[in-house]
């Protein structure tokens, strides 16, 4: 095994740190990635009154509509998600399924990493066999893959993109 070699599988099933900047210049291609190598993502958004109305009335419904067709689920009054841990009681998570259809659709709308300046719902993240791997916390600008894999950190070593261990 190469010296290189020894350092990517040190990495492996431990969180890796992605440097954020890094993720912001390499915006489409890493939405590529990512959303093929998962089975759903979720983002976060606001509830707006009534607290109470199903399905929920919520700050980005008008800008994810056109990811309706893909919605598998809300989590209404959330409080914690990969990453963040919350008092808020009027959070929501939205998750959707993954697929050719919706990862195009997802790859056309603006930059998810900076939600935001793009008026777009917080904290994406992606899940691979129903488990978060590729998480974001969009106020805090970090992102980190859990239990990266070899092509996920030979990707990223690919686009030139930093990671911490």
């Amino acid at each position: 095994m190469g010296a290189g070699m020894e350092d990517i599988y040190s990495m492996l099933n431990k969180n890796i740190g992605i440097n954020f900047s890094d993720l912001l210049d390499n915006y489409n291609e890493i939405i590529n990635y990512v959303s093929k190598n998962s089975d759903s993502f979720s983002v976060i958004s606001n509830l707006n009154k009534p607290y109470s109305k199903q399905p929920p009335n919520y700050e980005h419904e008008n800008v994810l509509k056109v990811l309706e067709p893909f919605l598998e689920r809300y989590v209404i009054g959330i409080k914690s998600w990969p990453g963040t841990i919350t008092k808020d009681n009027h959070k929501v998570m939205i998750t959707y399924r993954l697929c050719k259809e919706s990862r195009s659709l997802l790859k056309e709308m603006p930059n998810f990493f900076l939600p935001l300046e793009n008026g777009l719902p917080e904290d994406i993240c992606f899940f691979r066999n129903q488990k978060p791997w590729f998480v974001t916390t969009s106020h805090e600008k970090t992102a980190f893959i859990v239990d990266a894999t070899n092509e996920d950190v030979s990707y990223l070593k690919e686009m030139d993109i930093t990671v911490y261990e």
